[in-house]
């Protein structure tokens, strides 16, 4: 019989070991007592009373407590027969069940040495001590459990009364509402604050040292509300001038988010960085600077009082829902202290900066599924994350975007979210299905890619009837975007621009609709407010200079007499129609699409950068026998060919100078020049000659082929000619033609490129 108890006590211990903190109860209520903190040691001891409401019938009360160690468990509501800690586990094991829907509170007494890491726990320094929430290293990252017991996740939200003892020479600050002080008469003093709103463990701070207060209000859209600094005594003086603009970010994002959700703008001095705790963000020394270098922290962590704290991320996976908002937030402030333009020029950078990351296929992960390795991520979370907040703004329309996004946080007012529940707000606040959106930016890995061509312009009336293609490709697993929505914007002769935003299902579909302009060009997302497979650069150059677009690719404006309008794009999909030139391989990576419209005479040269690196063109030029060359077609209608060039490098790295730079599509190919049998690239494209060159009335063509066709461009990449080959000798006439730079395509009877001949017209 003792046997057969002694199993079941094992079976019992069992299962309730085996339960989840906070699985079978919430929590409603901590009140946290720090009563004795020792400097010198690093140690605490506390009490802390934890209310809670059964969810279901239960024997256990399973807690979180890290490093310290508990010495009495008392209860209120409920018996308490032994309690056990088992690694960073309290189990509290009841007399007898409490019964679903019953409350009860569980007081422990705890203490002994606190737990850190490099970041993150509670972090002692010089005399200042402070918590922060979450730690980098471990794994689940929340760290309430640090100092007090606690179900130390994103989900079980409660509220808190603190009471912490702290030497008279020294403050105690805390989340909430400042209650008061108490005189303890030993030289110690009660420091007693409040948070009335339900919000996460790690969410809940204390800081303790010889701080000195700056205090200021904001007249909020509702209320009055305080706003603290609290920092060390020879930063005072620099507060003002970090903290300059709070009031204007308070007030840009109560005017986008809502009413600011908690009880002060309250900052405090860490020892180690900046955390998002409630009422009481940790911020560096290195912040306080006396100016406004810093000032995207001071906007970065503020913003997080909506996106983090008033609606949390339901799962360390889905940390975008916080990090990549409060990111994008640090960045949208600036449209409203700064300016739109400053806003918009960060964020394209930003952008840049996170395409050319995304691109490589070690970096293809879903943004909502994050491995908790990889949490707090700069690039994966935090600014791949903003960026897709940007796109998502431009992709509802910044009006809607801002309407709904305040229609979630009300509906996860002071709770936790996943992404399918953004997705699903999102949906029902504007009437717009959010899936296709959110299955191409968060729920699959990698980018998308949108292209466009115009196919068609017809005059109609004082308008222009434009028909284009809009097309779908995916970098990363394979997926067809649903509901696709990108801007487009057209160009025209005079250098005027038009805006349309087109939608469409699958991996290609042809819009036609009216402009006021005669575009000679278009654009796939101009202004760079979306994320997209492509690295582009808008310049209009009135001096010479040098333009570096990005690593790749650099154009140089060698003279200019009124101005010159540049557009370069570094695509990161492969090019397309391939002209099948023997022992050739074109890219498979990327392309360059560079758009030039000079307003008087200019000079523009192209520097192309070509490297066996795996992230540039490792992926065609593998040795010495596979040489490098710079291919390039006007627009989609003509086919890849050879265009003039010099060459510098070898076969690992090098460049192509492109003089006087003609618009259109230039990509990398790679000569094989063991199938070629030679070196010499000329052999295979010196089919045909044009004379006279320079030219003014006609020009005469001899070529190889006896059934083809001519090709005459512009060197804005538009095709004014097209001529049948009729024989080896045929006369084209050029006089209308202005003069300026053209060029002269041979292709076969099979639209197969030949050759390519440059021609001067007088």
């Amino acid at each position: 019989m003792k046997r057969i108890f002694a199993i079941l006590l094992v079976f019992v211990a069992f299962l309730a070991k085996a339960q989840t903190p906070g699985e079978n109860f919430d929590v409603t209520h901590y009140e946290i007592h720090i009563n004795n903190i020792d400097f010198t040691g690093h140690t605490i001891q506390g009490e802390t009373t934890v209310t809670l409401t059964a969810l279901s019938s239960t024997n256990v009360i399973n807690l979180e407590l890290k490093s310290l160690t508990v010495s009495v468990v008392t209860a209120t509501g409920a018996s308490v027969s032994n309690f056990v800690q088992n690694g960073d586990v309290l189990t509290i094991n009841l007399s007898s069940a409490l019964a679903a829907n019953a409350s009860a509170s569980f007081t422990i007494t705890y203490g002994g040495n606190t737990f850190n890491e490099s970041w993150g726990g509670v972090m002692w320094t010089n005399g200042y001590v402070c918590n922060m929430g979450v730690g980098f290293e471990s794994i689940p990252h929340n760290l309430g459990k640090c100092w007090f017991p606690c179900v130390d996740n994103f989900t079980d939200k409660a509220t808190y009364y603190l009471c912490v003892v702290v030497p008279n020479d020294k403050k105690a600050i805390c989340g909430g509402n400042f209650i008061n002080t108490y005189d303890n008469g030993d030289g110690t003093t009660t420091w007693h604050w409040e948070i009335p709103q339900e919000v996460a463990t790690y969410h809940v701070s204390f800081a303790v040292g010889d701080y000195v207060e700056w205090t200021d209000t904001y007249n909020g859209i509702e209320r009055d509300i305080p706003i603290t600094v609290y920092v060390k005594p020879s930063q005072i003086n620099n507060v003002p001038g970090t903290f300059v603009h709070v009031k204007d970010i308070a007030s840009f994002y109560e005017n986008c988010f809502g009413p600011y959700p908690f009880n002060r703008i309250g900052y405090v001095v860490t020892s180690v960085g900046c955390m998002e705790h409630v009422d009481n963000i940790g911020i560096t020394s290195g912040i306080v600077t006396g100016n406004t270098s810093q000032e995207e922290y001071v906007a970065h962590e503020m913003s997080h009082m909506w996106f983090g704290n008033k609606v949390t991320c339901s799962t360390a996976e889905d940390m975008w829902l916080n990090e990549g908002f409060a990111q994008f937030c640090g960045v949208f402030y600036r449209s409203a202290v700064y300016g739109e333009d400053d806003f918009q020029q960060a964020m394209s950078t930003k952008i840049n900066t996170i395409t050319s990351w995304c691109k490589s296929e070690n970096n293809w992960i879903p943004l909502n599924n994050i491995p908790q390795t990889m949490t707090y991520d700069g690039s994966a979370v935090y600014n791949r994350g903003a960026v897709v907040v940007n796109t998502l703004m431009n992709y509802l329309g910044r009006d809607t975007f801002l309407a709904a996004l305040r229609s979630y946080l009300n509906a996860y007012n002071y709770s936790a979210a996943s992404s399918e529940a953004l997705r699903d707000a999102l949906t029902a606040a504007t009437g717009i299905d959010m899936s296709g959106f959110f299955d191409t930016y968060v729920f699959t890995a990698g980018m998308p890619h949108y292209g466009v061509d115009i196919l068609n312009v017809t005059p109609n009336g004082n308008q222009y009837d434009v028909t284009v293609r809009m097309t779908y490709q995916h970098i990363g697993p394979e997926h067809v975007g649903l509901n696709n929505r990108v801007e487009v914007t057209f160009v025209d002769n005079a250098g005027e621009l038009q805006t349309v935003l087109i939608n469409w299902d699958g991996a290609e579909a042809n819009w036609t609709f009216p402009l006021d302009i005669n575009p000679i060009a278009a654009f796939a997302d101009y202004y760079n407010h979306f994320l997209d497979a492509k690295f582009d650069k808008n310049l209009m150059a009135t001096t010479t200079q040098n333009w570096s677009v990005n690593q790749q690719l650099a154009l140089t404006v060698n003279s200019v007499a009124d101005s010159v309008m540049l557009r370069a794009e570094d695509h990161y999909v492969a090019p397309d129609n391939d002209p099948n030139i023997p022992a050739l391989t074109l890219s498979t990576k990327h392309f360059w699409n560079v758009f030039r419209h000079d307003f008087g005479d200019a000079d523009v040269t192209g520097k192309f950068t070509y490297s066996n690196n795996a992230s540039m063109d490792g992926d065609i030029i593998h040795t010495e026998n596979d040489s490098a060359v710079l291919l390039y077609r006007a627009n989609i209608h003509d086919v890849w060919h050879s265009i003039p060039y010099t060459q510098q490098g070898n076969w690992k790295i090098g460049y192509f100078i492109v003089s006087d730079l003609p618009s259109g599509q230039y990509t990398v190919g790679a000569i094989d020049k063991t199938q070629l049998g030679t070196g010499e690239l000329s052999e295979v494209v010196d089919f045909f000659t044009v004379t006279p060159n320079p030219a003014s009335d006609r020009i005469k063509i001899n070529t190889t082929i006896e059934d083809g066709k001519i090709l005459i461009v512009n060197n804005l990449g538009q095709t004014i000619g097209s001529f049948s080959v009729k024989g080896k000798e045929m006369t084209i006439p050029v006089s209308d033609y202005k003069s300026g730079v053209y060029f002269v395509y041979l292709m076969d009877g099979k639209k197969k490129f030949i050759s390519v001949e440059k021609l001067i017209k007088n």
